[in-house]
């Protein structure tokens, strides 16, 4: 159904169409990008730097087929270098809500978090108001693990917890 690609510049459009909406970006700690915002967000998804301790990898959703479709979606992986675990993390173009897309795309994350990049642990988070994403998770095996501030996650202040079984 969809394939996780890496982002490409010719992809500033479709990124700016996602970022730039309200109804996409509400429930993510990321604003509500102007066009500057977007192309700084695309160059910085394009140029990981090995110096940062932070890594950040960043992957389009798009549809499968022949010749490739634009993107639906943006997704990624996000861990401090060296560490074991990381955090998943999605957004689909309304357009496509409810036809298993992010399930799928957090499906691949957690194959390629776990193969490619080796990780041991992998959680996300999730606000209340956005119970779809807390099924698209338990649908890929997370287990609720109680809020941001049960668990420690400071930066998730009043999201729900979600935890792959260790």
């Amino acid at each position: 159904m969809v394939i996780l690609r890496n982002l490409e510049p010719a992809d500033i459009e479709a990124v700016h169409a996602l970022t730039s909406r309200m109804d996409v970006v509400r429930h993510m700690l990321l604003p509500l990008c102007s066009r500057e915002d977007s192309e700084k967000f695309l160059r910085d998804s394009l140029l990981e730097s090995p110096s940062d301790p932070w890594r950040s990898i960043v992957r389009a959703i798009a549809p499968i087929g022949s010749p490739p479709a634009p993107l639906v979606g943006l997704c990624g992986v996000a861990n401090l270098r060296g560490a074991e675990e990381g955090e998943i993390w999605y957004l689909v173009e309304p357009e496509s809500w409810g036809k298993g897309v992010a399930t799928e795309a957090a499906k691949h994350l957690l194959d390629f978090g776990f193969g490619q990049l080796g990780l041991h642990r992998m959680w996300a988070t999730c606000v209340p108001e956005n119970p779809a994403s807390a099924r698209v998770l338990e649908k890929v095996g997370y287990e609720r693990k109680g809020s941001s501030s049960e668990t420690s996650r400071s930066t998730a202040c009043g999201r729900a917890a979600f935890c792959t079984p260790c």
